[in-house]
């Protein structure tokens, strides 16, 4: 076979879709449209440069490198064991699988329950959700892929349906720009999609549409990638199309609610008011389900990744280990959950951007050592320090340094020296081509 049909082709990019489509990412474009206000578009695209082209291009990247292990171990293989854990951990138990777990409670329980009760509702709830989670995880089953299936269409149509009718019916009105969104919407929403986690995922399973799209028929790894990106780009057309439409949501009730601290609650009060406690319980519900889902593939691929890492430990061991984990973490809540994972993401994410640019040129540089060391390691650098700015702490001398680099202030420092980085070296590289060193 030298190429998919058209049915294949819209099954994959489904899959992708949905791959990308985690209910847990529900929550950032609403609130970038609250915060944004009127400066909601340009915030939205940037926003989707980082939480929908980055993950196509990363999946892209993976496919061109056969592996996520291939791609970072032009690095280092200690770099490339340590990334790849930091990234399991990241987007398991750490923050993404407890940020999914709350997000129900968030929208269906939270506004039910008195502030008082709420640490108390929250830890019964987490409690019953990982237990399931556990129950699952260890009696895999059909049902999960089947509810995988349902449900995203189902969230799709909601959302549809959640955004025509604020159009019918508007209950608020754009207003204006806050804080970050006011002074720099452009780099404030490029940010924020760090927080999907979409682009650290996509170098995880990126092996899952690889496999699925070699199961197919095809074996000409130029065609396997082509047809990556041709699906990719479908994919993240639709999954733009639903950012835009949660981000207008948010932007067209950012007069309302001026207490809501999450994208979750802010869902769960706009749907309130458009259609009642109803509307809420059916969100919820679908959401609940959908989390479900999430979580459940997380710790899954976590535990079977662990697994197989350290030796003389089990797939149950690391599923008992990920959901007490992530049970205790999401303990903690929502808004902190959100709070602390800024910093982290803020450090890793230059790293995953700069290997997954180095991958796709990789033609070009020829796997080379000194470009891929030099790019990453001063990622690593910059990412650690920006990473220690945004949690509050400074490195003294080196901060100081740091903050007269170029757009550093907006958490984009890294740029500039990533771009002299690449530049420098791939001279240097082509001077050793040329003299066959």
């Amino acid at each position: 076979m030298t190429k998919i049909s058209k049915k294949q082709f819209l099954v994959i990019s489904l899959m992708l879709f949905s791959m990308f489509f985690g209910a847990g990412n529900f929550i950032f474009p609403p609130m970038l449209g609250k915060e944004a206000g009127v400066n909601v578009y340009e915030a939205i695209l940037f926003f989707c440069i980082t939480g929908v082209a980055l993950p196509v291009l990363g999946i892209a990247a993976v496919a061109k490198s056969h592996s996520m292990d291939n791609l970072v171990r032009r690095v280092d293989p200690y770099f490339a064991m340590i990334f790849t854990i930091l990234i399991y951990i990241t987007i398991g138990p750490a923050f993404a699988i407890p940020r999914a777990a709350n997000m129900p409670f968030e929208v269906t329980i939270a506004p039910f329950i008195s502030t008082e009760n709420q640490s108390i509702g929250l830890f019964v709830y987490t409690l019953i959700y990982f237990i399931i989670n556990y129950l699952i995880c260890i009696n895999p089953s059909k049902m999960v892929e089947m509810l995988g299936k349902i449900l995203t269409p189902l969230m799709l149509i909601l959302i549809v349906f959640l955004f025509i009718s604020n159009i019918i019916n508007p209950i608020g009105e754009f207003g204006p720009a806050v804080g970050k969104y006011a002074s720099h919407p452009i780099a404030s929403g490029f940010l924020a999609g760090y927080e999907t986690m979409d682009a650290l995922a996509s170098l995880v399973f990126g092996i899952v549409v690889i496999n699925a799209i070699k199961n197919l028929g095809l074996t000409n790894n130029r065609v396997i990638v082509k047809s990556t990106i041709k699906s990719g780009i479908l994919a993240g057309a639709i999954l733009m199309s639903i950012y835009m439409m949660l981000a207008y949501i948010g932007a067209s009730t950012s007069s309302l609610f001026p207490d809501v601290k999450n994208g979750a609650a802010l869902l769960s009060n706009i749907t309130n008011q458009l259609f009642g406690g109803f509307g809420v319980f059916v969100l919820g519900t679908i959401f609940l389900l959908a989390c479900i889902t999430t979580t459940v593939g997380l710790i899954s691929s976590a535990s079977e990744f662990f697994s197989g890492l350290v030796k003389n430990t089990s797939y149950k061991f690391w599923v008992i280990t990920w959901s007490f984990l992530s049970f205790c973490v999401a303990n903690v809540g929502l808004n902190a959950l959100l709070t602390y994972s800024i910093p982290v993401l803020i450090a890793l994410y230059p790293i995953t951007i700069v290997l997954i640019i180095l991958a796709l040129i990789n033609n070009f540089i020829n796997s080379s050592k000194l470009i891929y060391r030099t790019c990453v390691y001063v990622a690593v650098i910059m990412g650690i320090v920006n990473g220690f700015d945004a949690a509050g702490i400074k490195i003294p001398m080196i901060s100081e340094v740091f903050a007269k680099i170029p757009f550093y202030d907006i958490g984009l420092g890294w740029i500039i020296p990533e771009i002299l980085c690449l530049m420098i070296t791939y001279i240097i590289h082509l001077f050793r081509k040329k003299d066959g060193i």
